[in-house]
Formats: structure tokens, sequence, C-alpha cells
């Protein structure tokens, strides 16, 4: 399946809402104050933040009524729109032929599907490169083991500590190790509880500031995974955790199972952080390197 078909095929739920919405929208054919108004209306209830809005509104706009298939013009004018804003933000965390050792550090709240998404991106990577999973959430055994669990299944090396073990100490241990055994990838996961977000965060600058001081020669990328079934409300995280951490890519999960893919948009446009990955299923290769006209081009339901 090409990357535009599995974009196309598992953003339905965004897709269905905004693309029927916006033809009945315009089933006068006129673009004019109250039509508009409807296709506000319809971007908003996609999660997609005023700021954004605006900018889409004023593209339909410039549309001439004399347009003979006015609906597809204006489905066109979203989708080049959108694109535009989205594109800067693509973003890889692997290039194909780099050869520099690199700390990932996942962060984000718990739910969001930060193990998982380890797990697909290990089980991704190509198998001559040397990866070590490392477990920094230490109060959670069940995110050890499901950790432990997708490291077994990509043929990679695991490395815990102790339960309740301080998570710093784990990645000081895990980045040791890393070093000594010359890997290519570390990746470490963190917990996510956000009950309290200072002492959260606190703990993520901790682990970094550790494992970056180890080989300050080594690469340390932060990368903050979203829930999208969560809306707007990533803006949200995005802000707590890119304050301190310097995020160095977004990965949005579960698109597939929300109408609110809108949010993606949004973020894009607010904050200057590239979008590496989305999640559009369960399966391993469900999780799809980011780009900006499959994503633009299959929310609005258009060919490729």
């Amino acid at each position: 399946m090409s990357l535009f078909s599995k974009f196309k095929n598992n953003l339905k739920k965004t897709s269905n809402f905004l693309s029927s919405n916006i033809l009945n929208s315009f089933q006068s054919k006129k673009v004019d104050t109250k039509t508009l108004e409807e296709l506000e209306s319809v971007l908003i209830s996609a999660d997609i933040s005023l700021d954004v809005v605006e900018k889409l509104i004023n593209s339909v706009r410039k549309i001439k009524t004399s347009e003979l298939d006015i609906t597809t013009t204006i489905l066109e004018t979203l989708a080049k729109e959108i694109e535009n804003i989205l594109q800067p933000r693509e973003g890889k965390i692997f290039e194909v032929n780099d050869q520099t050792s690199k700390i990932l550090i996942f962060i984000g709240v718990n739910g969001s599907g930060k193990t998982t998404t380890i797990g697909k991106i290990a089980s991704q990577i190509r198998n001559e490169k040397k990866i070590l999973i490392a477990a920094c959430d230490t109060f959670r055994a069940a995110a050890i083991d499901q950790l432990k669990n997708w490291a077994n299944k990509s043929n990679n090396d695991f490395f815990s500590g102790n339960t309740n073990q301080d998570p710093a100490s784990v990645a000081f241990q895990a980045t040791e190790k890393f070093n000594k055994e010359n890997y290519n990838y570390l990746i470490i996961d963190t917990a996510g509880r956000l009950s309290n977000n200072t002492n959260l965060v606190n703990q993520l600058v901790k682990i970094k500031n550790v494992v970056s001081k180890i080989d300050p020669k080594t690469k340390v990328e932060t990368i903050l995974v979203l829930d999208g079934t969560n809306g707007s409300n990533m803006i949200k995280q995005v802000e707590i955790f890119g304050k301190e951490l310097n995020v160095s890519s977004i990965i949005i999960t579960k698109l597939d199972g929300t109408a609110k893919g809108g949010a993606l948009i949004s973020i894009a446009n607010k904050y200057e952080i590239p979008i590496s990955y989305i999640g559009l299923g369960e399966k391993p290769e469900d999780l799809a390197e980011f780009s900006a006209r499959s994503f633009a081009r299959s929310i609005l339901d258009l060919e490729a």
C-alpha cells in the first residue's frame, strides 16, 4: 500500500466529517457570508484553531462563484492552504544515510501511546542498526513489561532498573551501556503522569541532563508523543513539555480513531517543531512518516 493510500484509508473519520459537511455547506454553489459562516463552524468542529480557520476562510473568500465546480475548487483551495501550513513541519528522526549515534527520549502523558510507539519505531529501523531500549518509567511494572515485549518482538536489547528506582539513575546506567557497547540508538521510555506537571517535567529534565552529560558528543533528542483523540487539548501538552525540554520532534498517535485530526494543523501553525510520524492504526507499519501533502488531501477526501 502506498503512503498516500495509508493516509487516505486511515483518516476516514476526519475526512468524512470535513468533506461531507463542507459539501453540504456549499450546496447553493455560492461563496457568501452564510456559506462562509457554515464553513467556519465545520472547521472549528474539527478542532482547527481560530487563527488557522481565519487563514482558511480568507483563502476560500477569494474564490469566484463563476467556478464551474465550486465545491471541488473549495476543497482544493483548502487542501493547498493546509499543505502550506504543514509543509515546513515535515521532519524525520532517522535519515537513511545518517551514521550518527543518537539518544531518543520519549515523553508524553500516560495513555498517549508512548511505549507502543517506541516499539513500532524500533521494529521499523533497519536491522543493521544496534538498538538499546530503556524502561525509565520505573513506577509502572506493566509499562516495563510492555516495553520488554516490544524489544523482544523487534529483536532489540532491553534495559531496566529496579522497581521504584530513580528514573534518572536508570537512564544513566542505560547511557553507560549504550556508550560502552557501541549502540547506534538508545531509546528511553519515561513516565507520563500529569498529576503534578512541575514534578513530572523536573524529572524529565533531570533525565535529559544526566544522559547529555555522559557524552556531550552524542546527539540527544526529545520526542513528544501526543494522543490524537485529545484534539485541541494536545496544544496545552506541547506548551507544558516544550517550555522546559526543547522538544525535537512530535509524533501524533491514534489519528485513525478521531474526527479531530484538524488539531494537528493547529499545532503545526503555532509551534515550529517538526512532526515526524503519525499513528494510523495498530500494526507497526501503521506508524507512518508524516507527509504534509498526503495529510492535507486525505482529510478532505481528495485524490493524490
